[in-house]
């Protein structure tokens, strides 16, 4: 898309924070993205009743200091949404608070407009305007065009999440946490300083389900 074309696409696109009624759309853009996400990793699909814990979570924040939900509009038509939250780590970080980019999506027939560029100026925007000066965010290892635009944009890799799948045996006992583990400190952030172990127990031997910590 030529310099002008571009300039007139931006023009009939307006950007606008999500409003309580706005949720429908937010939804539906919502639910777009992570289909995608699932296409290129089954890992990634919503849950049953995702609809449901996305309306109790976007009321919630909506109008926060904590969360931006921002909707760029082609008419009456959503056709992005960018979704960025307040994180505060584990008080065992010294650098624990960071503003994460939740969720940046563009309909597939506004990609190239310059739409996801807008958005994420007002991403940079809202982020030092709030008094942070980091932003991080998760992407999908397969989804490489997204991988492409963070790149063009500045954005470098830090950390890598590595996932391995097990089949379970047929006699496992069930996973349960550790609710010793159920604090702040360990449970409260993204950094990834445990592994998930679980030692499965076979009931001949123990009558009781045997508790192994779990910490993020």
């Amino acid at each position: 898309m030529n310099q002008r074309l571009q300039e007139i696409e931006q023009e009939r696109l307006r950007l606008a924070p999500a409003t309580r009624d706005d949720f429908e759309a937010v939804a539906t853009l919502f639910a777009a993205l992570h289909a995608y996400n699932a296409s290129l990793n089954e890992q990634f699909a919503l849950a049953d009743d995702w609809r449901a814990l996305l309306r109790e979570h976007f009321l919630h924040t909506h109008e926060t200091e904590n969360a931006f939900w921002l909707l760029a509009w082609e008419g009456q038509r959503p056709v992005g949404l960018l979704l960025l939250e307040n994180h505060l780590d584990s008080p065992l970080f010294r650098h624990r608070s960071w503003v994460e980019l939740v969720a940046l999506y563009i309909d597939p027939g506004l990609q190239g407009a310059g739409l996801a560029q807008r958005l994420m100026e007002e991403a940079k925007s809202w982020t030092t305007q709030h008094g942070s000066s980091h932003m991080q965010l998760y992407v999908t290892a397969q989804n490489a065009r997204a991988r492409a635009f963070y790149r063009h944009c500045g954005w470098q890799p830090i950390q890598e999440i590595l996932s391995l799948a097990l089949s379970p045996e047929p006699r496992s006992a069930p996973l349960l946490v550790d609710p010793s583990c159920d604090g702040e400190l360990l449970n409260n952030g993204h950094h990834h300083l445990a592994l998930k172990t679980h030692t499965q127990v076979d009931q001949a031997q123990s009558n009781q389900d045997l508790l192994e910590p779990e910490a993020r």
